[in-house]
């Protein structure tokens, strides 16, 4: 009995003992970047040159927004400006790598340079150095000269954001240039809008006093396409960022309902669901809006998206359209099936309320970028911009 009861404070003592270790054990950290030490980045105020009165607004607007794009990137340990040194080198020869490596500011990056306007032309000049080796050559230089506006100013500024990110971000391209295409009611008619990926310089893009939603950017960036509500109903419809205005899609505008653009992954193609065979069925046309026909035949499909890859996300719901199936002959089925492979739509049993799924591009690339997560919708509470009856929503796609 005595031997029982020593064993059991033998085994007390050894869980009293070793639970500090197992609490400590259950402590799990995540995030991102907890491998690597951030670098630790100011951004000093450019330097106005010559006189021209624009030059004080357009310093103010492209110093505000490089800050602000280089502290949203997450990749920084930013300077804040209250702890930066008080002085606006225009170069690296008038840059004192001391002020910038001392306490409080302790940085090892400086974005610096200069800034000037004249006869309506903007001259932006750029470096990224190493303060803390002397004597380093700089490890970005860039240089940009355009049309003097603020949202120029706002665009270099984002331009040099995304060189910095990516110089020092490991390869990482920025979303400084991005542009975010929605669709807002706030002047009285749903029109199709855009902003800067930080919400900024929003303006109508379309001008077409109806209902226009779902507007989807072709791969090479230059082109909108979007459902509008016109006289003989709903038709797809066509802008031209390069031009300015809508250009045709003959493929859009027949009778029924046509709705629900997407764009193939090479950007030769459009598909989109239409009712002109009595039942919305998803519809292929080429870009020019030529070569129409029907693939599905399941009645009531709608929401068509591609897959530039093997086949539909498991998670997406709806079907995978086999370009073999319907009525269109082998010979094109197996033709469209080698380039595009599946085509995936929803099947719509009863009605529903239609979605806006918005899509980006960068300016400077001329590329689209899709918001998507893997291949499955996911629905973004945007909020809603308020002023009277003003408001829009997001929906991610």
């Amino acid at each position: 009995m005595k031997a029982i009861w020593v064993l059991l404070l033998f085994l007390l003592s050894l869980a009293y003992f070793q639970t500090p270790q197992l609490t400590a054990q259950d402590w799990v950290v995540t995030g991102t970047n907890l491998g690597n030490q951030r670098i630790r980045l100011a951004a000093a105020d450019f330097k106005a040159v010559g006189s021209d009165p624009q030059t004080p607004v357009l310093k103010n607007v492209f110093d505000t927004t490089l800050f602000t794009d280089l502290s949203s990137a997450g990749i920084f340990d930013m300077v804040s400006k209250s702890l930066a040194p008080q002085t606006t080198p225009g170069s690296p020869q008038q840059m004192t790598p001391a002020q910038w490596t001392a306490p409080p500011a302790s940085a090892g990056m400086l974005a610096l340079g200069a800034l000037s306007a004249d006869n309506g032309r903007l001259a932006v000049y750029g470096w990224l150095m190493d303060v803390t080796t002397a004597g380093s050559p700089p490890v970005l230089t860039r240089q940009y000269n355009e049309q003097a506006s603020e949202d120029m100013a706002r665009t270099l500024a984002h331009r040099f954001a995304d060189e910095i990110i990516a110089r020092l971000g490991g390869g990482v391209n920025g979303i400084c240039e991005t542009r975010i295409y929605f669709v807002s009611n706030r002047t009285g008619a749903k029109e199709i809008w855009v902003m800067d990926y930080d919400g900024a310089n929003q303006h109508a893009v379309t001008h077409l006093g109806t209902v226009s939603m779902s507007p989807r950017i072709s791969p090479d960036g230059s082109r909108i396409a979007f459902s509008s509500l016109g006289n003989e109903g709903w038709a797809i419809r066509m802008f031209s960022l390069d031009l300015g205005r809508t250009v045709g899609f003959p493929a859009g505008t027949a009778g029924g309902s046509n709705l629900s653009p997407a764009w193939s992954a090479d950007g030769e193609k459009m598909a989109f669901s239409s009712a002109r065979s009595g039942h919305p069925e998803i519809w292929v046309a080429d870009a020019g809006g030529g070569k129409l026909h029907q693939i599905t035949t399941f009645g009531s499909d709608v929401s068509p998206a591609w897959n530039p890859r093997t086949g539909l996300c498991e998670r997406t719901h709806g079907r995978a359209a086999d370009l073999r199936d319907g009525p269109v002959r082998r010979q094109r089925a197996a033709h469209d099936r080698q380039r595009l492979r599946h085509l995936a739509f929803v099947v719509v049993e009863r009605a529903a309320g239609l979605q806006l799924e918005p899509q980006v591009r960068s300016r400077r690339s001329r590329r689209a970028r899709h918001l998507r997560d893997g291949h499955c919708q996911q629905t973004l509470a945007a909020g809603h911009a308020r002023g009277g009856q003003q408001r829009f929503s997001l929906v991610v796609a």
